[in-house]
């Protein structure tokens, strides 16, 4: 998966700070003021960070976003406004489906506090298939968006599960983007792929901010309580 994302980082443009293992910082050197916090963990290895609990996942996850943020070498974007412009993705590789994580893993990403939060859960195997499917050290971006028109029907079958992983990609990396070609029936049926793929409470979300005024809210507190759109216990990832 990093090999996978490194790559997307590059030929995004993004320049990287490695902090750690686990823990990468990109950023845009111009003026565009998006950063970016990869963190790279197994599931047995983020269980770990917390106490050996799966619950409260999320404050686990915002104290790391908090150190980084104090890191010497990562402070100084806050003169570029980071604390109002950062997003978290955790690419967190799965031993097993465990539906209590899957839980907290919901909760991590509706937790707003100190950074937007994707959450892109995956199984070796299935990036192991990506992998051999974009073939290439070059125009990764490029060859996922083929990969993904190519393959757009294999959503619906169980058995292949790398594909809902390739589509996830698209949906939780904001700066992995959809490629201009000349087919726009292509980026359509691409488009209409990734909607397929959304769980009904991101299907819901997205519903509820495309037909409401999101800016006119003070804050995400409201907008979640307005539109009802607080986590159940059977909401999926």
């Amino acid at each position: 998966m990093k090999t996978i994302i490194s790559k997307i980082v590059e030929e995004s443009g993004l320049k990287k700070i490695t902090l750690n293992a686990n823990v990468d910082f990109t950023y845009y050197d111009d003026e565009k003021d998006d950063f970016f916090l990869l963190l790279f963990y197994n599931q047995n290895e983020l269980i770990e960070l917390n106490n050996n609990e799966i619950v409260d996942l999320e404050y686990t996850i915002n104290r790391i976003i908090v150190e980084t943020k104090n890191n010497e070498t990562i402070s100084r974007f806050k003169e570029r406004n980071i604390d109002h412009n950062l997003s978290l993705i955790l690419l967190l590789e799965l031993e097993n489906h465990n539906g209590d994580l899957q839980k907290e893993l919901n909760k991590v990403e509706e937790n707003s506090l100190n950074a937007k939060k994707y959450v892109l859960p995956y199984f070796k195997n299935d990036i192991e298939t990506i992998q051999l499917n974009i073939n290439n050290d070059n125009e990764v971006i490029r060859l996922l968006n083929e990969v993904a028109v190519d393959n757009s029907d294999l959503l619906n079958k169980n058995d292949e599960s790398w594909y809902k992983t390739l589509m996830s990609f698209f949906i939780k990396i904001p700066f992995l983007n959809y490629l201009s070609t000349e087919n726009n029936q292509s980026l359509e049926n691409l488009s209409l792929t990734i909607a397929e793929s959304l769980s009904n409470r991101e299907k819901h979300l997205l519903s509820a901010i495309s037909d409401n005024d999101f800016e006119s809210f003070t804050n995400i507190e409201d907008f979640i309580t307005e539109f009802n759109l607080t986590i159940e216990s059977n909401d999926e990832i």
